[in-house]
């Protein structure tokens, strides 16, 4: 059987020989796990392979969302590790979805699989604008903080699993 990997894992191997095949699989399975508990809530979700976006979603009965138009969302997945403190805040790529907004006019949202060492899953959505409320208290201002998202610090976010 041959091994078949995404084009986004491909590329993530090619550009970071280093990565891990534990690192690509787990934002393959952030990515499915977020499309999975979307359309348990009635949303249309395709995998998008998109730079910027991982998913676009259509929520016609605006459930989750504020609007019926396609909604783009890059998924950020960590997943901790038995030998390895878990990182307090995750970074975005805020250019990268900034670019992917202005081709494909469409509302950005930020969805996060956070996986802890005791195997429990926590996953969250919230609109792309609000990462101003969620980040990180350091030099960066590129991320978010995971103890902010757990203390809906933007009112906005949803607890999607967990």
């Amino acid at each position: 059987m041959k091994n078949k990997m995404s084009i986004a894992g491909k590329k993530a191997w090619v550009n970071n020989p280093n990565i891990g095949a534990e690192a690509i699989h787990s934002g393959d399975f952030g990515e499915s796990f977020i499309a999975y508990l979307l359309s348990k809530n009635g949303i249309n979700v395709v995998r998008a392979h998109n730079i910027g976006f991982d998913l676009f979603a259509i929520d016609t009965k605006k459930k989750v969302f504020r609007t019926e138009n396609i909604v783009g969302i890059s998924v950020k997945t960590r997943i901790s590790k038995i030998h390895k403190n878990f990182v307090p805040t995750i970074p975005i790529g805020s250019h990268k979805i900034e670019i992917s907004r202005n081709i494909w006019k469409t509302d950005a949202w930020i969805g996060i699989v956070i996986g802890n060492k005791d195997s429990s899953l926590r996953a969250f959505i919230f609109p792309f604008e609000d990462m101003k409320y969620l980040g990180g208290n350091g030099t960066r201002s590129d991320v978010v903080s995971v103890s902010k998202l757990d203390k809906n610090a933007s009112g906005s976010v949803i607890k999607l699993f967990g």
